[in-house]
């Protein structure tokens, strides 16, 4: 916990659900001198962390931009391709939906309650692609717009599109589209910097910049090395810029400097970024131009923040669904539903098909096909199923279908035969089951027998992390040799559960079920799969009773409940299901029906207030009420990293402090979030925070607390009072597992490679518990891996290893490539893992045009002296003059400020416009002209001629 004396809070900066960068909140007793800041400040270099940092609700944050560039991307899709037998909708019926949320628009859509979890994963992967940029690419400019790198900014953007178009061509499997998501959270960070950092909204631009998204397009001038940007903005009292009109090019792009290890210096007659976290914003000129935040303390251009922020969301909805531009014109409408998972989920099946699963085969296909068919047309229907049969030693083939009478003919098909020893490759079945499926699926094991690959645990766990996918087990059998405990598992005893094998970890890992029971009654307990079919699923409550009665809230928001009662003793029970009114309600159906297992199943739900469920004898049981609606949270666990505040990596650590970062799901309006509370994974209760409730800018519901997580599985639960003012409780829908080693990145690395060459990234493996033996693994989705070290390694409490891995991108091959490369350690009480993205791209994509034409004045004739500068005679004299502009790899655009009519220019005898001669003529009332000179990429240089008498003064 934390220490006494100290308060400690920590908020994220882009907030909560998709973990965009984050900055700490943390307080002694003692008050500062720097008084209160925004969460759009980032910590200056060298500064102690010690700040009460409050939220600016005015400001919006870089994963509200793409919350709502998302959402109206989606909202306008489906808008356009309406659900088979649903009416057509109107343009604009889901993307002007005021408020528009993902529970709101996934209730539109779908007219009915349908959770938008899976959705919801897609967009914190995207953000977590975000993150990515703030953790390893703080120091390049190009990820951000600044130091006036135009056109290596707009390479950087194309190249990270073009890797995500690449990694989305043909079928897709679940780690593709991770890492899809990935690149596509860097993208849309560069392209909403341009917004904020550079001048485009001051040149009074209402539309966003198209040439960023579309090559075709006409690029915008940027201003040359030579060309001043900025005057002196002016210091107010309070210590901040007053920057008004501080800009000087109204017909050049421009950006502000801030310093880095690209940018090491802020030229003379250049915009600085600004804000106090800008080193040089006191450094003539003075001030800068950023508008990141509403708050002028931190952006000097405050004042054109909502319009910034409005661009930046329309960019970035413009980025998935811009015609001709957007990613869904690239990859059509099937990977377009995937890479946002909208088809659903899928409901996968891996049957072990060994020859004592004859029967058990046939009773699946009877009862489970049944309730399929049941609900084959209802919004709680999978997307598709999927059928993995494993054997020993083989495994598949992969079976997929969306209609369920093909599912049955797949299931009729299977052939139980052959076996020998009892242990089976359920394990590897398993990960083909999770690599096929869709996230967040519901995932079923029917065998008789345990897993002869129990070393694919670790990986297992990896996969159920990335896909929030729910395992659930039928056993009628189980087979292993016994074994020593370990002290992993003596521990978990020491918190009250040890797993009865390998089969009921992974389902209680990822929230699922686990049943064993026999053959004969296996048609019994397959009613699992009813509870499964829930497109809105919450938990009520999870605990650990000793006694003979629990008492939960049900809230007006839930339309059906689950009751499951498990025995921890070898004895049987009864149980009941009592309303508020102290009565049974007659809507109920008993769900599974074992001497130690039962659930019951409530549904309509006519009572609100304090339901409760008796159990006789009085003894130890596991109590999970679950239930369907759509109030619900979705949650992050932070930690700092570098600077930021971000989403932690792999699993928490043991005993260290974190944030609990919550959004509330649902209609936020009359509900409070009042406390998290945390147990155990099986129930036991730890202790509980007040919860600190705001709000988003566009009124969301979030809340944070500090938290420190000591059991090896955490359950979250957030209380509060619904909107119709009864009291609420929702369970985290998976454990939190914590380990005592973690791997962390080392700094300034970069995942990209050409093809043909080599790249080492390296992990600092820390072991943060008892003195262990380590083994070390890494793979990679491409098999890019070619060696690391070293493989193992014993490590003394706080002792720390660097674990380094080489990868190498093939040379026959010269298109981009995506992938994800894991970390794992493991020990006998500790694994945890680090995931890395890596990118091959290809070396004529880094080849970036940056430099400007060049011109050459060829004739110049200038009479406007003295008197001829003066009305009315300077109407009556002329001066001319002729120049040729040329560049090397693009056509050259031409334009002047003053008098435009008098420039003409044409292509010389490459009959091209790369080459031009151009002329220029003006009456002595002008005697004056700045041309611009630009490529099709933007670069510029300018001939200026100037030849007043007396010259302006300086802006």
């Amino acid at each position: 916990m934390l220490a006494t004396g100290i308060f400690c809070l920590w908020l994220c900066h882009c907030f909560v659900d998709f973990g965009c960068y984050c900055t700490l909140l943390l307080s002694l007793a003692y008050p500062t001198d720097t008084g209160p800041l925004s969460t759009g400040e980032e910590p200056r270099r060298n500064q102690s962390p010690h700040l009460l940092i409050s939220y600016d609700k005015y400001s919006t944050q870089d994963t509200d931009i793409t919350e709502m560039g998302v959402l109206r991307a989606v909202a306008w899709y489906m808008e356009r391709n309406p659900l088979p037998g649903k009416p057509p909708m109107t343009p604009g019926q889901l993307e002007n939906m005021k408020p528009l949320n993902a529970t709101g628009l996934f209730k539109a859509y779908f007219q009915a309650d349908v959770s938008p979890n899976r959705f919801m994963k897609a967009l914190q992967e995207i953000t977590a692609g975000n993150n990515l940029v703030e953790i390893y690419h703080i120091e390049d400019s190009s990820f951000f717009f600044y130091c006036e790198e135009i056109t290596k900014s707009i390479s950087q953007l194309r190249i990270l599109r073009d890797s995500v178009l690449s990694g989305l061509k043909g079928p897709v499997n679940s780690t593709a589209l991770e890492s899809a998501r990935l690149s596509v959270g860097k993208a849309l960070h560069v392209l909403q910097k341009f917004y904020s950092n550079t001048n485009w909204v001051e040149m009074g631009n209402s539309k966003p910049y198209e040439y960023l998204l579309n090559a075709t397009s006409r690029a915008f001038p940027a201003a040359p090395a030579s060309k001043t940007t900025c005057s002196n903005c002016v210091k107010e009292s309070s210590g901040w810029y007053s920057c008004n009109e501080n800009i000087l090019v109204k017909d050049m792009l421009t950006s502000g400097y801030k310093l880095s290890a690209t940018c090491r210096t802020k030229p003379k007659g250049k915009c600085g970024h600004g804000g106090r976290n800008d080193v040089t914003q006191n450094f003539p000129p003075t001030g800068g131009i950023n508008k990141e935040t509403s708050d002028p303390r931190l952006s000097p251009h405050y004042r054109l923040h909502k319009q910034a922020a409005e661009l930046a969301i329309q960019a970035t909805r413009d980025f998935f669904i811009g015609e001709g531009s957007g990613l869904l014109s690239h990859i059509g409408h099937d990977t377009f539903q995937k890479f946002f998972s909208l088809e659903g989920y899928s409901l996968t099946f891996a049957i072990d098909t060994t020859g004592s699963m004859s029967d058990d085969i046939q009773q699946v296909k009877n009862t489970c096909i049944e309730i399929l068919r049941e609900y084959s047309g209802s919004p709680d229907a999978p997307f598709n199923y999927i059928l993995v049969p494993f054997n020993d030693p083989d495994v598949g083939p992969v079976l997929k279908t969306q209609n369920v009478d093909e599912f049955e003919s797949y299931i009729s098909k299977l052939r139980a035969i052959g076996g020998g020893d009892c242990p089976e490759m359920s394990l590897t079945g398993l990960k083909l089951a999770l690599q096929e499926s869709l996230p967040r699926s519901k995932i079923f094991t029917f065998t008789d027998a345990g897993a002869k690959d129990k070393w694919l645990k670790d990986e297992i766990k990896v996969l159920i992390d990335s896909s929030g996918s729910e395992l659930n087990y039928a056993l009628t059998g189980y087979c292993s040799s016994r074994r020593r405990r370990s002290m992993a598992e003596e521990e978990r005893e020491a918190f009250g559960k040890t797993y009865a094998n390998l089969y009921e970890e992974l389902a209680a890992y990822s929230g699922g079920y686990y049943v064993m029971t026999t053959k004969s009654e296996l048609s019994q307990i397959l009613g699992i799969m009813e509870l499964s079919l829930n497109a809105a699923p919450v938990k009520v409550a999870h605990i650990q009773l000793n006694g003979a009665q629990f008492s939960f809230p049900v809230d007006e928001t839930l339309t059906e409940i689950t009751v499951s009662v498990k025995s921890l003793r070898s004895t049987g029970f009864s149980m009941t299901v009592l309303q508020p009114s102290g009565t049974p309600s007659t809507f109920t159906e008993m769900v599974i029906n074992t001497p130690k297992h039962k659930v019951v199943k409530v549904s309509p739900v006519h009572e609100r207030g304090s339901w409760s469920v008796t159990v006789s004898p009085s003894g130890a049981y596991e109590v999970e009420i679950g239930g369907k609606s759509l109030l619900d949270f979705s949650y992050q666990i932070m930690q700092k990293q570098k600077e930021y505040v971000l989403p932690v990596q792999g699993r928490p650590v043991k005993g260290a402090n974190y944030t609990f970062s919550m959004k509330l799901m649902g209609d936020a309006k009359g509900t409070e979030v009042q406390r998290l509370a945390y147990t155990t994974g099986q129930g036991v209760p730890i202790g509980s925070v007040t919860l600190n409730q705001t709000f988003d800018a566009f009124g969301n519901l979030l809340a944070i607390a500090p938290i420190s997580l000591h059991a090896p599985t955490t359950l979250l639960i957030v209380e509060g009072q619904s909107p119709g003012h009864h009291p609420f409780s929702r369970v985290s829908a998976e454990p939190i597992s914590t380990e005592s080693v973690q791997i962390m990145s080392l700094p300034d690395q970069n995942g990209t490679m050409s093809p043909g060459e080599t790249l080492e990234l390296s992990v600092l493996v820390v072991n943060d518990g008892p003195a262990a033996s380590f083994t070390f693994k890494v793979w990679d989705d491409l098999s890019l891996l070619r060696s690391f070290k070293p493989t193992g390694s014993f490590l003394n409490p706080g002792e720390n290893i660097t674990l380094t891995a080489t990868f190498m991108a093939s040379g026959e091959n010269s298109s981009f490539a995506s992938s994800i490369a894991t970390f794992a350690a493991n020990s006998s009480t500790a694994q945890n893992y680090l995931k890395l993205p890596i990118t091959v791209i290809p070396e004529t994509a880094l080849e970036t045009d940056e430099v400007p034409p060049v011109y050459k004045l060829l004739d110049f004739y200038m009479p406007c002296v003295s008197k001829l500068q003066k009305k009315p005679l300077c109407s009556g004299h002329n001066w001319f003059m002729r120049f040729s502009a040329k560049d090397a790899q693009s056509a050259v655009t031409v334009r002047v400020n003053t008098n435009p009519s008098g420039l003409s220019c044409s292509p010389q005898e490459t009959g091209d416009n790369k080459d031009l001669i151009c002329h220029y003529a003006s009456d002595c009332c002008s005697p004056y002209a700045e041309v611009l000179i630009s490529d099709e990429n933007g670069n510029t240089d300018t001939l200026t001629i100037e030849y007043r008498r007396p010259r302006p003064m300086a802006a």
